[in-house]
């Protein structure tokens, strides 16, 4: 062994520029992740509202399933039509009672005039 020394000074080189080689790597990779980041937090956020059209729609859906179909609506015309018969019978059938209700009136009129 003799009077060598061990000059490490390029290898210090070499580690400095790893080191700022690394240094800007992630300076790099903050910023492109930085929007992913972002990108991530708006598409969780869309997907949050797509969600809720999803429920709302399944609601309305329900809604409509469980409301009346034409068929219950052609019932109900059937029914109200059958109404409308019955009505217009006892419609004929208390024209006699109010014959009777005026003829009682004008005979009261008549015995309060005659007093």
């Amino acid at each position: 062994m003799g009077g060598e020394t061990l000059n490490i000074s390029p290898l210090v080189a070499w580690v400095i520029a790893l080191t700022q080689l690394l240094t800007f790597g992630l300076a790099v990779w903050n910023l492109v992740s930085s929007g992913t980041k972002a990108n991530a937090r708006r598409l969780d956020e869309h997907a949050a509202l797509i969600q809720g059209h999803g429920d709302r729609l399944a609601l309305l859906e329900m809604a409509r399933k469980e409301g009346p179909t034409q068929k219950d609506f052609h019932d109900l015309d059937l029914r109200m039509t059958k109404l409308q018969g019955a009505l217009e019978v006892m419609i004929e059938r208390l024209k006699p009672v109010e014959a009777i209700a005026i003829r009682l009136q004008e005979a009261a009129i008549e015995q309060g005039r005659a007093k």
